[in-house]
């Protein structure tokens, strides 16, 4: 067995050499560069995600006000709906419904209670004193 190489094998194993190293040191760059884009990849996605979870919070707080401020309003329509329901008519409608069936004129009617012509009519017209034809 010979151990000595020729000089053309020599510069063959040598280059060889050389060509190994530097895929090496190029393999060695690029996977650097690669896992600092992937960290950047990543921060980025964890920036984004922090502040979607910022907007959500905000949209959270948002929807307890507006539900705290639809409950108050339900609250109030409540409130008006029965004292609406336990009302007695209005004062100006008992007063038309008066004259009208004491034979008040229409316009007697909306001059002196305020409700609308069409209601003075019909008021008129249905407790009225009877006419015959």
């Amino acid at each position: 067995m010979d151990f000595f190489l020729e000089p053309s094998q020599m510069v063959f194993f040598a280059g060889r050499a050389v060509i190994l190293v530097a895929a090496l040191l190029a393999f060695a760059v690029v996977f650097a560069r690669w896992r600092s884009a992937g960290e950047r990849d990543i921060r980025r996605v964890l920036d984004e995600l922090e502040h979607s979870r910022g907007e959500t919070r905000t949209l959270a707080a948002a929807t307890e006000a507006l539900l705290f401020r639809i409950g108050g309003l339900e609250t109030k329509l409540e409130a008006r709906a029965q004292v609406a329901t336990q009302a007695p008519a209005p004062r100006g409608y008992e007063l038309a419904l008066r004259l009208a069936r004491n034979g008040s004129s229409v316009d007697e009617i909306l001059e002196t209670s305020g409700v609308t012509r069409r209601e003075a009519e019909l008021l008129a017209r249905l407790h009225g004193p009877r006419r015959s034809a």
